[in-house]
């Protein structure tokens, strides 16, 4: 039996236009790209850099589970990776606001899927809420990642 509750659109900023510095928005777009590049590369040592030491990632409502810490994190979101069934992972811009210097808000669609050798199966459709935030040598990375399912389980 599926969930309708979580079928709504992601959650909104009350003030879309207060955005980080255009130097910012580029940075995190790069960032959120990057976390696709590895994650459909199976590349964990490096996606786990791109992670705050205290950061969540949480899967749970796609049935990917969660994890705390880029290490953890990292394992959990390459454990799916399969040289011989590729994934891509197709995000969209990102609607990114700030109120602070040091952290961004974000939200971004997704559309992913597998190679089988002869076809591309399942297709999912989902969107990220992420919080972004300027570690201590000034570089963005992840301090949390939420999936949220666009359409209820079948």
């Amino acid at each position: 039996m599926g969930d309708t509750t979580t079928t709504m659109g992601p959650a909104t900023p009350a003030d879309w236009t207060a955005v980080p510095s255009p130097a910012d928005a580029l940075v995190v777009q790069n960032l959120l790209q990057m976390y696709g590049f590895l994650t459909d590369q199976g590349r964990a040592e490096e996606l786990a850099e791109l992670f705050t030491d205290d950061a969540e990632w949480n899967g749970d409502e796609l049935g990917f589970g969660s994890a705390r810490g880029p290490a953890a994190i990292a394992g959990l979101v390459t454990a799916h990776f399969d040289p011989s069934q590729p994934m891509i992972h197709l995000p969209g811009p990102p609607a990114l606001t700030t109120s602070s210097g040091d952290e961004i808000n974000g939200v971004c669609w997704c559309t992913a899927t597998r190679w089988t050798g002869s076809g591309f199966i399942p297709i999912i459709y989902f969107h990220y809420e992420d919080v972004f935030r300027r570690d201590d040598d000034g570089r963005w990375r992840f301090a949390r990642r939420l999936l949220r399912r666009r359409f209820p389980s079948p």
